[in-house]
C-alpha cells in the first residue's frame, strides 16, 4: 500500500480504519472500490481516497475485566451467591420472614447496583460504583444515537459523488 492519493498505509489488521477509492470513468459513472489496484492505471491520478478512521469503541468488546479470567469471574459470582446464602441461613429464627427478605433484598440490590456500575465502568461509560438499569438503558440509547449519526454521515459522504454529477 503506501500513500497513494492521500491514503495512509494500513496494517494487515486494518488498524488505521477502512479506506475506499472513488473515481469517475470516461462515461461519467462514479465508482467506489476498496483497493487502488481496482482503479484503472489511467485514472489513478484522479482517484480520491475516502478514509474512515477507527474510533475508540464506546462499548467494551468483553464485559469481563482484563485481569480476571472466565473462571475467576464465575468464582466471584458464585462466592457472592454463597455469601448471600450464608447470611440468610445465619439469621436468628426470631426475626420475622419479611425482615429476612428485606435484608436479602437490600443485599441483592447492592450487588445488582454494583454489577451495573461495573458494567458501565468496563464499557467506559462511568466510574461510579453503583448504577441502575435505567442508566444502562440510557447508555444504550446514546450509543445507538451516535452509531446512527455516524452511519448517516458515512452515507452522505458516499452519496456526495452521485450528487456532483
Amino acid at each position: 500500500m503506501g500513500t497513494e492519493n492521500g491514503c495512509t498505509a494500513v496494517s494487515a489488521s486494518g488498524a488505521h480504519g477502512a479506506h475506499f477509492y472513488r473515481f469517475q470513468d470516461a462515461s461519467g459513472r462514479v465508482h467506489l472500490v476498496d483497493s487502488i489496484d481496482s482503479v484503472p492505471h489511467a485514472l489513478r491520478a484522479r482517484a480520491a481516497c475516502i478514509q474512515y478512521p477507527v474510533d475508540q469503541p464506546g462499548l467494551a468488546s468483553s464485559l469481563a475485566p482484563p485481569w480476571l479470567s472466565g473462571y475467576q469471574m464465575f468464582g466471584l459470582g458464585f462466592g457472592a451467591a454463597l455469601l448471600v446464602a450464608f447470611v440468610f441461613s445465619r439469621l436468628p429464627g426470631s426475626l420475622r420472614l419479611f425482615v429476612r427478605l428485606a435484608i436479602v433484598a437490600g443485599v441483592a440490590a447492592l450487588l445488582v447496583g454494583g454489577y451495573f456500575g461495573w458494567v458501565r465502568h468496563t464499557a467506559l461509560q462511568s466510574n461510579d460504583a453503583l448504577a441502575g438499569p435505567g442508566t444502562l438503558i440510557d447508555d444504550a440509547k446514546s450509543a445507538v444515537a451516535k452509531m446512527n449519526a455516524r452511519i448517516q454521515a458515512e452515507q452522505a459522504e458516499l452519496q456526495e459523488p452521485e450528487q456532483a454529477k
